[in-house]
């Protein structure tokens, strides 16, 4: 019994030492152990690409300071520019396209952004067999997948023919993930066409033109209100004395730099800005 006792006492001992020196460790922990980790910063720019048919196209996502944000993709307009909304040969400073100074707008706003080079431009690879509806479509496939957009808060933004690139084809967008806003700017999608777009809708035209202005623009309007399944919102925004392209330019140190009309850029943002927390049904 005394030694059955002894052992007994010397397993408690032992078991109290280790106990002991674990409350040292933890009371007095090594200063390399106690020095907080530096928090991650994560990048406001994140670069990507993607297959169109037979075209590997470039493009990135423009991100707020939150996750989760809303995103708009942009559509762009027919012809060869990147994702700047540069031609071939144009200036690479970032700031000086059409497409990246609205990109900042939108950003500053909250919205997160994907954008990209068309084949052949910028990044992206020359195809033969890609088009303006194989690159719009999987660059939105491709838009979505980020886990730092918001899916249930998609917007898609079309300029001149990039809206005819909308339109056309709204239900291949949809298979992917149904929009819940669409900017029409320059509008080019016709009355029919127009009316394929099941979501709240933005038509910018200038007044200059008037097949803008009417064709593109009120009778566009009057299509999708009179529709007999109307049931989204649609709103339509004339400017004066703007061409199609709804562009201004200005002199800059290194040449002209255009961007869209201030009035179109507030125009974008105040109908994004009130429709940014989802759908409105027509007559909300």
């Amino acid at each position: 019994m005394h030694v059955r006792d002894l052992g007994t006492h010397t397993i408690l001992a032992s078991v109290a030492f280790a106990a002991a020196l674990v409350l040292t460790l933890v009371a007095e922990p090594d200063a390399a152990t106690s020095t907080p980790r530096p928090t991650l910063e994560r990048p406001s720019v994140v670069e990507t690409t993607f297959k169109s048919v037979d075209a590997t196209v470039a493009g990135q996502w423009d991100f707020p300071s939150q996750t989760h944000a809303p995103l708009v993709v942009l559509i762009p307009a027919a012809g060869a520019i990147n994702r700047n909304g540069l031609p071939p040969g144009g200036s690479e400073d970032r700031g000086r396209g059409v497409y990246a100074l609205l990109t900042e707008e939108l950003v500053e706003h909250g919205f997160a952004v994907f954008r990209f080079d068309k084949p052949g431009t910028g990044k992206s690879g020359r195809g033969i067999y890609a088009t303006e509806r194989s690159n719009a479509l999987e660059a939105y496939r491709r838009a979505v997948e980020h886990a730092r957009v918001d899916t249930g808060r998609v917007f898609l933004l079309g300029h001149s023919y990039g809206t005819d690139t909308i339109a056309g084809i709204y239900s291949r967008y949809e298979e992917i993930q149904p929009p819940v806003g669409v900017v029409l700017v320059s509008n080019r999608a016709s009355e029919v066409e127009i009316t394929r777009v099941k979501a709240p809708t933005l038509i910018v035209v200038g007044e200059r033109d008037p097949d803008d202005l009417y064709k593109y623009g009120k009778f566009a309007f009057e299509a999708r209100e009179s529709s007999a399944d109307a049931k989204f919102e649609t709103s339509l925004v004339s400017v004066p004395e703007a061409d199609h392209a709804l562009l201004v330019a200005s002199d800059t140190t290194v040449g002209k730099q255009y961007a869209f009309d201030p009035r179109v850029t507030q125009a974008i943002l105040d109908w994004l800005m009130n429709h940014r927390s989802g759908p409105v049904k027509a007559g909300r």
